[in-house]
């Protein structure tokens, strides 16, 4: 007997399957009348049938995702103060801007916004604030505020006037002030000011600060030993960062509350004052000798260098940079609490710190920076004691010193073979390992067995030793590679490798720009769970062929050659890749290459194959791109100008004519700007990318059926990458500034039916258009 459910099928279902039968009687009708376009009456069939589509499509949207729905209404209030604050970016100081603008979306909005005190709680005063309301906006952000704690961001050098005027406003409210954060300007200071107060200053008006939490003081600090017994009037303060902090104030101030400092001085000195920390849970400092800070002398370390804590310390994280006495091993002897360790120091003195791995049972992650001369790493490597709870794993040589076929050179390079290989072992649920290998030091691949259980693998490595024939490596657990070696070395190593649950992989070459390029060809039986793909090189030639599962790739930089071959891959075969939902490029794309792959795939009759549906770039855009870009995304027709005009030939013709403005960035992204031109002594001659590109032939068949005037157009890109050259190496007694004040070099994220907006003129690539425009 056969048991049966009934399905309820809802009228919104009905709707859809009607809707996308609609659609793809539609789409079919205008397929067949776009075979012979040529006559006049059947172009504007074409056009109303676009339409007709395009309708459909929004109609498909709105059913499927339902009407529009304010989340202040659906989301309890708590998570919707969340999403805004993730929102606001208060980097610069821009919350206010961007908040009080959401006011503007509603009255519900706006009562919720006034009303949330969280929202208001950051004040910036930066150098350049010239607007009218700047005293109104402290004003308004101290009142909406309540009683919830402050940070104050100040900007430095600070502009007097501003500054007196927003700190008479602020000091009523010291007792709420929790951070201070010292910080260079956004931008450049213009015109003359008076640049003071003092960080001293600065600290002093704003006392008493009795519940001051967090300093921060980046390139900044007090300027006298004296001046620091101002952190004592700071009872609870738990963070401090600055490269001025001597630790001999910790000598003198009891700071019982401090959790984390970052600072320069000596761990001689620390055990000083260790007492005076009985809260300390993160500690970064380095030894004064390697950087640029005055030694620390007033901090005197008793005879004998007896000095030990009393009682095992609440240290969690420590990060050193460059030390070799004995007492850093000490410290960590008396933190065994540890749970991450970052050191930079000699292979000497490695692995005696090692030894104390084995009194550290909480220990996580841990990175390790070797960069010592030849002369002092005669070492012989000792045994390594386990470390069981590591988790995660940097782990990074450099070299300065003999030759490489030095008798000193070869014998480090065994003695680094045979610590590692008895090393890595001990990490027997090791998740993450990163591993670097600069400076000529190679990598057998007899080493990487020892890696098989991670998840997270990444290896950047000057040479590689293949050693003849090697088994398959297998990487079951393996999920994200990272691939930073010689170009050379990727056909042989790819072919090892056994990664059957990788999802995403990265690839980078680190040889000489100017080496011969080599081909490589990334299975799908290999990796058939590969899910995400980052191509950041260009000394690689990909031999594409479609992966399922491929859902993102990423051309970084270095990828913009092989991002014009994908496009025109996906252009002839756009059933390949039937996962892939967004692209991002990180180096101007072809614009032309770019709206033809859209138009083919997002076009489709088998609904199998997935919509690309994000497109990132490397900068914002003019409408005139942005426009048509958005609505092919969103699965809709839209005008746009013509191959030539989106392609180099066309951008080729305002780029290089020298009586229309507008800077490198602009000109690329088809914005307009008043930007000049200049003599080329002022500036980097113009060679885009684009000069050293070299088309691929075309030797696969299109499938679907492409009409040959698109044929065509992708077979005479060599022309045009030709021309650009020409055009370039023309251009020598002038060149295009690189970029405006009003250009935006963030990325721009384009999604379906929506983009980041972008104020820039509307305007077309052609000559005939732009002339008028700054004639």
């Amino acid at each position: 007997m056969v048991h049966a459910t009934p399905v309820l099928v809802s009228d919104q279902s009905l709707e859809s399957d009607h809707l996308e039968s609609e659609r793809v009687k539609l789409l079919n009708s205008i397929y067949k009348l776009s075979e012979d376009a040529s006559q006049p009456e059947k172009q504007e069939e074409i056009k109303s049938l676009r339409s007709d589509y395009n309708q459909i499509i929004s109609r498909q949207v709105m059913v499927n995702r339902g009407p529009w729905t304010d989340p202040l209404s659906i989301l309890p209030l708590e998570i919707w103060v969340h999403i805004i604050e993730e929102i606001l970016d208060n980097r610069w100081g821009s919350s206010y801007r961007v908040i009080a603008n959401m006011v503007l979306v509603g009255q519900k909005w706006k009562e919720a916004i006034v009303n949330t005190p969280q929202f208001w709680t950051v004040i910036t005063i930066d150098p350049n604030f010239q607007e009218s309301d700047l005293l109104e906006r402290v004003a308004a952000s101290l009142h909406l505020s309540k009683d919830h704690p402050l940070t104050l961001l100040l900007d430095f050098p600070i502009d007097r006037a501003s500054y007196d005027a927003c700190q008479t406003l602020i000091s009523p409210h010291s007792s709420r002030i929790r951070r201070i954060h010292f910080r260079n300007p956004s931008k450049p200071i213009k015109g003359s000011k008076h640049l003071d107060p003092s960080v001293y200053q600065v600290l002093s008006d704003f006392l008493p600060l009795p519940n001051l939490q967090e300093i921060q003081f980046g390139n900044f600090c007090l300027a006298s030993e004296e001046q620091w017994d101002i952190v004592e009037l700071m009872p609870q303060l738990k963070f401090v960062e600055g490269d001025g902090m001597p630790l001999s104030v910790l000598r003198r101030i009891s700071l019982v509350h401090l959790e984390s400092l970052k600072t320069y001085g000596s761990v001689d000195k620390l055990f000083t004052v260790i007492a005076n920390l009985p809260q300390i849970k993160e500690l970064e400092m380095a030894e004064s000798s390697y950087t640029n800070w005055a030694v620390d002398d007033s901090c005197e370390v008793p005879a004998g260098d007896s000095v030990t804590p009393e009682q095992p310390l609440s240290l969690e994280t420590m990060t050193w940079h460059r030390y070799n006495g004995s007492r850093l091993k000490d410290l960590i002897h008396w933190s065994p609490c540890l749970k991450s360790m970052t050191l930079l120091v000699s292979w000497k003195f490695l692995v005696s710190v090692l030894e104390e791995m084995a009194n550290l049972p909480f220990l996580s992650y841990l990175a390790v920076y070797v960069q010592r001369k030849a002369s002092e790493d005669k070492f012989s490597p000792a045994a390594v004691t386990q470390s069981p709870s590591l988790r995660e794993l940097h782990f990074e040589v450099g070299y300065f010193g003999s030759d490489n076929d030095s008798k000193e050179r070869r014998e480090l390079n065994k003695n680094l073979f045979n610590f590692v290989d008895a090393w890595l072992p001990t990490f027997a649920r090791l998740e993450k390992a990163f591993i670097c290998l600069g400076n000529e030091w190679p990598l057998p691949l007899a080493l990487l067995p020892n890696l098989r259980r991670v998840k997270v693998l990444s290896l950047t490595l000057s040479t590689l030793n293949i050693l003849g024939e090697f088994p398959k490596l297998p990487f079951d657990a393996l999920e994200d590679l990272k691939l930073h070696i010689p170009a050379s070395c990727y056909v042989d190593f790819l072919s090892f490798l056994q990664c059957p649950n990788l999802l995403l992989l990265t690839v980078q070459t680190s040889t000489s720009p100017y080496s011969e390029k080599v081909s490589i060809h990334l299975d799908p039986k290999q990796f058939p769970r590969l899910s995400g793909l980052h191509w950041n090189t260009k000394q690689l030639a990909w031999t594409i062929s479609s992966h399922r599962m491929l859902k993102l790739i990423v051309f970084g930089r270095g990828g913009s050659q092989a991002a014009s071959n994908f496009c025109t891959h996906l252009i002839l075969r756009p059933l390949d890749f039937p996962s892939l939902e967004q692209v991002e490029f990180y180096e101007f794309p072809e614009w032309d290459l770019i709206t033809l792959m859209l138009e083919r795939r997002n076009f489709l009759l088998e609904p199998s194959i997935s919509r690309i549906r994000t497109v990132v770039l490397p900068t914002t855009l003019g409408f005139i791109l942005k426009t048509p870009l958005t609505s092919l995304l969103g699965g809709q027709f839209s005008n746009r100008l013509s191959n030539h005009d989106l392609s180099i030939a066309g951008i080729a013709e305002v780029y290089f004519d020298k009586s229309l403005s507008g800077c490198h960035w602009c000109c690329l992204s088809m914005q307009a700007c008043s930007s000049y031109t200049y003599p080329a002594y002022y500036a980097p001659s113009m060679q885009a990318h684009w000069s050293n590109h070299q088309a691929e032939p075309i030797t696969v068949t299109p499938d679907p059926p492409l009409a040959d005037s698109t044929l065509n157009w992708l077979e005479q890109r060599q022309e045009r990458y030709i021309q650009w050259k020409q055009n370039a190496d023309a251009a020598t007694t002038w060149t295009r500034g690189s970029v405006c004040e009003s250009h935006q070099l963030s990325s721009l994220f384009v999604f379906s039916s929506f983009s980041t907006a972008n104020p820039s003129t509307y305007r077309s690539v052609a000559v005939e258009t732009l002339k008028p425009v700054f004639d």
